[in-house]
């Protein structure tokens, strides 16, 4: 599954990558900077992703109501949760995996 994480503590990026990469997963990391290509990025991160998490403790809103839209309009599947840290971030992909092998 490729998962698009919009926000988020940026240090974490590389111990997340190992998070879903150890669960067979891809992960497309944005910090939620609208500034720049930022726009772009996110535009792509989500069109390709098939599940969307957005964290909103180091979010701004104009990222998170991007993202849910852009979500939206490409019918992907869109989480919100608080904080998205390591640990965190492993429940989350772990009750996925539970929720889509009870779906089969």
């Amino acid at each position: 599954m490729r998962i698009a994480l919009i926000g988020g503590v940026e240090r974490n990026e590389q111990s997340l990558e190992q998070i879903a990469r150890s669960l067979g997963h891809r992960l497309d990391f944005h910090g939620g900077h609208m500034n720049g290509r930022g726009v772009d990025d996110m535009h792509r991160q989500i069109e390709r992703a098939d599940v969307v998490i957005v964290a909103t403790n180091v979010n701004s809103h104009g990222a998170m109501h991007l993202a849910r839209r852009l979500a939206k309009k490409n019918n992907v599947p869109f989480i919100i949760t608080t904080s998205c840290n390591p640990t965190r971030f492993r429940e989350m992909l772990s009750s996925l995996d539970a929720h889509i092998a009870a779906a089969a």
